[in-house]
This record gives structure tokens, C-alpha cells and sequence, in this order.
């Protein structure tokens, strides 16, 4: 098992601030945050997968049990990111960085200048007050724009058995936005340090302010037939784990925009919160062929509450619970995910609650190709568009790929890896 600490599961969604500006503060924006699993067959499958098979155990551990009996050993590695910038406040970031240290060399440069005339005087003012013009310009687009930023990595390993299906897992997700802060008393000083010829960038108010956690896990997860009959198969399951929660929060001033230190995650930045946890979930089949399906699933049931003292903020882990059903056969899985509670929140703004449909059609046994739609029942967060495609050669090594897109400049994608022994 992979340690719960500072692990590369967390340090990979720390970025530092001189590549993204940006992962601008998150002034408290919500993402898409699927805390049981960010997968490549779910979410090209519009984040549905609470009644798919014994892979997708970490959606529904009761899924343990749905397995063919020539399946020994699973084994599988998924990544998956999500990114909103709709105002371009990265690039426009970068631009009002780069453009604040071309106009301080040239104002801190003037006694340097040799000046001939006044009209060449003139000249280089008018020059001066273009680039702060442009620099103000800038600012005012993306006051207040917010990006938005998740990630999700997770390891599984399965072993089901016609008695007790079991496996292990590491599974980390992780969720930053940000949002600039320009102060218009930076204009009165961009255009004093012209008159005296003398610019510090350390005076500037503007500033940019950041939020997010990290939530990563391990744990021990199985599944247990409950009945096995004529008419329906039953089966429950639960997962074991211990959490590691990370609030990350951090505000600087625009000077300190190019600093390579600048790094939400680092540790005077971060309070965390340990401890264990259960899943449970129910899964159910029916009919002549099997064909229906239905899944009930319960996270988080011990309620985690992280407390940033210095800002006053507050992350919280609730209960959630979702209901799954579909139809199968062998070359169409039609399936629709719904959420009957809210999900984690942070801080005061409202949590998101989702309800996903999808369809995976199969052909020649080894090909699947994926669509999905998803919203926030809440209106919270956009809807998304989902696609994917999966390739499993002789049933034995797989490679799965999603895409997805929606609102606000909404993009991103997951790709899972699996092999079955």
C-alpha cells in the first residue's frame, strides 16, 4: 500500500505557481469530485458504473462478486484529470506576469536612457502608459475569473473467488480552483512609478488566493453473495480504508507570481486530518438472462471535518449515497447513475449532487465504445459530454481512454490500464 503522507498521490497535484499562475486561488469554487473512483470505463460511460462488473469494484464493492469464473487475479491503473479556465486566466496570468517585469525594467531603467529630446521623451512615456494600459487591461478581464482543477490516481488489485471476492486499493483525489484579486489602487501606482522612475512590484495589491484538498486512501475491500437464486442474484459489499484529508490554502501578492516556491502544497500551507473509514454496497440482478441491474452505495460513513483555523475554512467529507441501474447484454450496456445526497463541501458553498446516463457498446467481444452525459442536480457545477473507447485484446490486457468536455471551457480526460490473469 502506498503511503497516506506526502506521497506523489499528493504531490502531483501541487503545481507550482510560475508554469500555471494558476491554478489560481480558488476562491472557493466547486469541481466534479467522484470520491469513490475516477476511472476511464466510468467516466467515458458518463460517470456512470455502480452496476458494471468485478473491475469496477472501487464504484460498488459489491461488484466483487460479478466476475466469470476463468477470472483469477485483476489488476489495474487509472488517471484522470479535469481543468476549467473559461476567461483564459492562465495564459492572461502569464501575459500580466512577464508584461510587470518588461515594464519595471523599463521604468527602473530611464536614468539609463539616453534622451535627445522631448519628443523622445514623450515617446517612451507614451510607451510606458500602453503597457500599463494593456497591463490594467488585463486585470480587469480576469478579476474575479475562476480556473478550476482535478485530479484523480488509483491502484487496484482483485481477486475474486466464488466464496469471498477481495482486493486492495490506493486511490487519491484531489481538487484546486483559483480566482485573482485585482486591487485598482495598482493603477495610481503603475502610473506614479512612471513620474518618479521607480517601480517595486512589491507594492502592488493585487493578489491571488488558493484553494483545494486532497483526499488520499487505502484500504482492503470484499464481497459476499448474499443469494444466489432462479429468479435474482444478491450480493453486498464494503470497503475498509484509512484517509489522509489535505486543506491546502494560500495567498500571495502579485509579486510573488514567478516565484519557484510558490507551491500550494507546501506543508505551512496545509492542514490534514487522518483517519479510517467504511463503504458499503448492495448490488442486485434480475431477469431471464440476467439482464438487469440495480446497485445502492453508501461512502464515507464516518463524517470527516477539516478546520483551516487561520482562514476559517471548513472541508467536510459526508455520507453520500447513489443508486445505479442498467441494462445488459452482450453487445449493449445502457446505465444511469444517480446521486440521493449531497457530496463532500467545502466551506459555505453548496455541494454538488449528480445524475449520470451512459451507453458502452461492444463489438467483436474485444472493442468498446462509450457515451455519457452528466449533470449537477444542483446547479452547481456545468454538464459534461462524455466519450470513450476500450480495447481488450483476448480479454487479457486492456487499455481504456475517456474524454470529456462541457461548460465553462470544461476539458479532460482519464486512462485506465488493466490486466486480468
Amino acid at each position: 500500500m502506498a503511503p497516506l503522507t506526502h506521497s506523489p498521490l499528493n504531490k502531483a497535484s501541487a503545481i507550482p505557481l510560475k508554469q500555471a499562475l494558476f491554478l489560481l486561488p480558488i476562491m472557493l469554487v466547486t469541481l466534479p469530485i467522484y470520491s469513490e473512483s475516477f476511472t476511464a470505463k466510468r467516466t467515458g460511460q458518463g460517470f456512470t458504473g455502480l452496476t458494471q462488473d468485478f473491475t469496477s469494484s472501487l464504484s460498488n464493492p459489491a461488484l466483487l462478486t460479478k466476475f466469470r469464473n476463468d477470472n483469477d487475479v485483476f489488476v489495474s491503473l487509472n488517471i484522470g484529470i479535469m481543468a476549467s479556465d473559461k476567461y483564459n486566466v492562465i495564459d492572461t496570468a502569464e501575459d500580466i506576469s512577464n508584461d510587470l517585469d518588461t515594464l519595471a525594467d523599463d521604468i527602473n531603467g530611464m536614468s539609463l536612457q539616453i534622451i535627445q529630446s522631448p519628443e523622445q521623451m514623450k515617446n517612451y512615456n507614451d510607451d510606458l502608459n500602453q503597457q500599463v494600459d494593456t497591463i490594467i487591461a488585463d486585470f480587469e478581464k480576469i478579476d474575479g475569473q475562476v480556473v478550476k482543477v482535478r485530479n484523480g490516481l488509483n491502484l487496484q488489485i482483485i481477486i475474486p473467488n466464488q466464496f469471498l471476492s477481495f482486493g486492495l486499493f490506493t486511490n487519491q483525489y484531489s481538487r484546486i480552483a483559483g480566482v485573482m484579486d485585482y486591487n485598482e489602487s495598482d493603477e495610481e501606482i503603475l502610473n506614479d512609478a512612471i513620474l518618479s522612475g521607480d517601480l517595486d512590484l512589491k507594492d502592488l495589491k493585487s493578489t491571488t488566493s488558493a484553494i483545494g484538498y486532497s483526499v488520499a486512501e487505502a484500504g482492503f475491500m470484499a464481497g459476499y453473495p448474499v443469494v444466489t437464486d432462479t429468479n435474482y442474484d444478491l450480493s453486498v459489499g464494503a470497503k475498509l480504508k484509512y484517509q489522509r484529508i489535505d486543506l491546502y490554502y494560500n495567498r500571495v501578492q502579485i509579486s510573488d507570481f514567478d516565484d519557484d516556491d510558490f507551491e500550494i502544497t507546501n506543508d505551512e500551507n496545509i492542514t490534514n486530518k487522518s483517519g479510517a473509514n467504511i463503504d458499503l454496497g448492495l448490488y442486485v440482478n434480475w431477469g431471464e438472462e440476467r439482464q438487469w441491474h440495480a446497485a445502492l452505495v453508501t461512502n464515507n460513513l464516518i463524517k470527516q471535518t477539516v478546520h483551516h483555523a487561520e482562514q476559517n475554512l471548513i472541508f467536510t467529507l459526508e455520507n453520500s449515497t447513489s443508486f445505479g441501474l442498467s441494462y445488459q447484454n452482450s453487445w449493449l450496456n445502457l446505465a444511469t447513475d444517480i446521486d440521493l445526497t449531497d457530496r463532500e463541501q467545502i466551506a459555505s458553498i453548496e455541494p454538488s449532487k449528480y445524475a449520470g446516463v451512459g451507453a458502452e457498446f461492444r463489438f467483436y467481444e474485444h472493442i468498446q465504445f462509450r457515451l455519457g452525459y452528466r449533470t449537477d442536480l444542483n446547479n452547481v457545477d456545468d454538464d459534461i459530454y462524455t466519450a470513450g473507447i476500450g480495447i481488450s485484446p483476448w480479454d487479457v490486457f486492456a487499455v481504456d481512454i475517456a474524454a470529456f468536455t462541457g461548460g465553462s471551457d470544461t476539458i479532460g480526460a482519464a486512462l485506465q490500464l488493466s490486466l486480468k490473469i
